[in-house]
């Protein structure tokens, strides 16, 4: 079976839009946690968040595709600007690049491919529409009594005025779909093999990684961009979150998020993620690619679960590790380090230690690297950033601490600060609010 490797990495984070700032935060364990500044959460019991720091999409196009950033949700402009990131950092010349840097190869060491040999497999969630453009054209569309009027939705009763539906945007729906970070990154850098959308909330990039590097292993794709992004900070996405009690009821930033802390309340609404570039072993040596790690393995699993009701015995969870694990054709004994879902939801994370436990014998065997603290949790997008810290461990043999978890439940290992590690096998796992589980065992470059 055809080898694959990962050969850049791009991510947006509440650390900052490069890759490199999400991992200088990761080893700084600095939080970028903060009040909550993008609508006035005064009604919300939870008023913090991680937020990305401004940016242009417009900067992270070609010229020629400035006009459709106007149709572009939040969720979809993290998604390019991951991209743009990930593609740079590989060094691949898509169409997006060339016209980007004038027409040409940005350089010498910039590898042209052939687009119908790259695949696209991003994950994404429920894209929320901007209230205000919908709540007027709802307002339009109402009854006397208040209720709404499906007809005047429609077609307006009087001819003079406008009718729901005339106060959205021909383009409206675009802007919303979970497939268009997929289809606006595919068109950008005119990727024209497989491609799909995954929406499992926080195991989407494991499993989007999963089916691309499938596509790649049985010849129907050279190289992919993979990955997950997702913005949930929005009213919506609180509210869901609040009526769930996922969320910490603070207004304090500091320790709002803290992973398999015995202080964890919560976590904390988030935007952002990462995109990665995968590619096929001898593809990538043939055009001197530079190789960050090698994925060994990969899995799936579910609990079947109601929503919010984690596995207590976290046995689904513990099934994907273990099959993760075999297909790398290794043991618990053989990893040094797990980067696991650690949202600071106290069932949630104790689930987590439960799986780790069955197939390690307890937790405090291998090392927990969570990244949430740190960020918070940006659902679709967590695992994917996750898995761009994983591959750069691994090739810097670097482990980063757990940000705001200075008190560890029990049977859990923890790094207080940074530190040089001799790593041969990072773990990667994610669980979905629904129950979907993704293992994703990365494997050093040797």
């Amino acid at each position: 079976m055809r080898r694959v490797v990962i050969t850049g990495l791009g991510a947006v984070s509440p650390h900052g839009i490069r890759f490199s700032d999400l991992w200088q935060g990761l080893l700084a364990g600095r939080s970028s946690i903060a009040a909550l500044a993008q609508f006035d959460p005064s009604g919300f019991p939870s008023q913090v968040a991680g937020t990305v720091p401004a940016f242009k999409t417009t900067d992270y196009v070609p010229k020629s595709y400035r006009k459709a950033t106007k149709i572009m949700a939040r969720d979809i402009e993290l998604a390019v600007v991951a991209a743009d990131g990930a593609v740079r950092d590989a060094r691949l010349a898509t169409r997006g690049i060339v016209e980007a840097s004038g027409g040409s190869v940005p350089g010498p060491d910039w590898h042209a491919v052939d687009p119908r040999r790259v695949g696209c497999n991003i994950g994404a969630g429920l894209i929320c529409a901007d209230l205000n453009e919908l709540c007027q054209a709802m307002a339009q569309a109402k009854n006397s009594d208040g209720t709404l009027s499906l007809a005047r939705w429609g077609k307006s009763e009087d001819p003079s005025k406008t009718s729901g539906m005339d106060n959205l945007t021909p383009l409206w729906l675009l802007k919303y779909l979970p497939n268009m970070l997929a289809c606006h990154v595919s068109i950008i850098h005119d990727t024209q093999g497989p491609s799909n959308t995954i929406t499992c909330e926080q195991a989407s990039a494991g499993l989007a990684l999963a089916e691309a590097c499938r596509t790649i292993q049985r010849g129907q794709a050279d190289v992919a961009l993979v990955g997950g992004c997702e913005s949930m900070i929005h009213p919506m996405g609180l509210m869901r979150w609040s009526l769930l009690g996922r969320v910490n009821n603070t207004a304090n930033p500091a320790g709002a998020c803290r992973p398999y802390d015995r202080r964890a309340a919560g976590t904390v609404v988030a935007e952002g993620g990462a995109v990665l570039v995968i590619e096929e072993l001898e593809h990538a040596q043939k055009r001197n690619a530079h190789i960050y790690c090698e994925i060994a393995g990969l899995a799936a699993a579910s609990s079947g679960r109601k929503l919010g009701e984690p596995d207590p015995t976290g046995e689904s969870a513990a099934f994907a590790i273990a099959k993760a694990m075999r297909d790398a054709g290794i043991t618990s004994a053989e990893v040094q380090a797990i980067v696991p879902p650690g949202s600071s939801v106290p069932t949630y994370d104790q689930s987590d230690v439960a799986a780790i436990s069955r197939v390690f014998g307890k937790a405090a065997e291998v090392v927990l690297a969570p990244a949430r603290g740190g960020v918070g949790d940006c659902s679709a997008g967590s695992q994917a950033i996750d898995l761009a810290a994983a591959a750069m461990a691994l090739h810097e043999q670097k482990l980063w601490p757990a940000a705001d978890s200075d008190q560890p439940l029990a049977d859990v290992r923890m790094l207080a600060t940074q530190q040089p590690m001799s790593l041969q096998n990072v773990l990667v796992f994610a669980s979905s609010l629904a129950g979907q589980h993704s293992a994703v065992m990365l494997r050093k470059w040797q």
